[in-house]
């Protein structure tokens, strides 16, 4: 159902994974928040004939949810940015398994899987293929929360199998992708309407990078490697990210990747989950702030065209738009 007609805020809610709006009170302060809950049941509401922003990203934590929010854009035909319908194609094995089909791209090939006991969650890996190592996340989980690395069937046998919605896990082919220097580094570039922004450049000594796990120095090399995007890098990546846009299908979102010697992107991730705004891990002034900037500037201006949006509705009719 939804809560009060759509409108107002219920006793309790899973918190949205496309963080950009809670960085943009601006842009919140003039629409109305329509809350969809993650139940299987009927629904009815009535909206005002103006552009609608889907804010689920995430297609575990929000199947339901975001199959309702499709029957809002196909019974209305109201403009959605960021459409449900992809939303859900950017779970991980659906995801990896489209973004595979690109030439010149790369995927960890990924399954989900679920089972009754451990002992048949563990058959289920096995019978997967992925062979050693792999990854396990739980399905829902983001930043590397749960994430573990098995190298062995014993280890497997071991492991804390770390379930997430639906007592369900990703389980992912590891693919090594340390450079020739040993060193690990995996890019951040964000989608916003036709524009790519580059987000940051992670260089560790470890596989699992994230902020904090930033080589002393590197900060150097991420900043000729962005002064280099727009002149050089971009342009060499164009086909291969026109060919992302089109496939994931999403207004904003945003990709991990390691750029490899030979050209080719191994793409890691794909969704509107990542978090773009937030600029907090090193206190400004820092190299991220003009980056960050420019993604703002342009989600201001993509929520202002909403006839740009990959989905911009139909034509307009009554002054209500209804869904069942």
């Amino acid at each position: 159902m939804l809560i009060e007609s759509g409108f107002g805020r219920p006793r309790f809610t899973v918190n949205g994974t496309a963080s950009y709006l809670s960085y943009m009170p601006e842009l919140r302060s003039r629409g109305r928040d329509l809350w969809l809950d993650n139940r299987q049941n009927a629904f009815q509401v009535k909206l005002p004939r103006v552009p609608l922003v889907n804010y689920m990203a995430d297609p575990d934590l929000y199947a339901n949810a975001l199959g309702k929010a499709e029957l809002v854009a196909q019974q209305t035909g109201l403009p959605m940015l960021n459409h449900p319908t992809a939303v859900l194609s950017s779970r991980r094995d659906r995801s990896a398994e489209l973004l595979a089909k690109i030439p010149g791209v790369r995927t960890p090939r990924t399954v989900r899987l679920s089972a009754p006991t451990r002992s048949e969650l563990i058959a289920a890996i096995l019978a997967a293929g992925l062979g050693f190592p792999l990854l396990l996340r739980p399905a829902g989980g983001h930043g590397g929360k749960g994430l573990v690395r098995l190298d062995s069937r014993e280890q497997l046998d071991a492991a804390h199998i770390p379930l997430g919605i639906d007592e369900a896990i990703y389980a992912s082919e590891f693919i090594d992708f340390a450079d020739a220097d040993g060193l690990y580094r995996k890019l951040r570039l964000i989608f916003v309407g036709e524009r790519v922004f580059w987000r940051h450049l992670i260089i560790g000594e470890r596989w699992l990078l994230h902020s904090a796990s930033r080589i002393a120095g590197a900060q150097a090399e991420e900043s000729a490697a962005r002064d280099r995007f727009q002149a050089e890098t971009l342009p060499r990546m164009a086909p291969v990210l026109n060919a992302i846009r089109a496939t994931v299908g999403l207004d904003h979102f945003g990709i991990d990747v390691s750029l490899r010697p030979d050209g080719e992107l191994l793409v890691f991730e794909a969704n509107a989950c990542m978090n773009v705004l937030d600029n907090s891990t090193i206190p400004p002034p820092n190299m991220w702030e003009a980056q960050i900037a420019a993604v703002r500037a342009a989600l201001a201006e993509l929520h202002d065209r909403s006839e740009c949006w990959l989905h911009p509705g139909k034509a307009p009719a009554p002054a209500l738009a209804e869904a069942i």
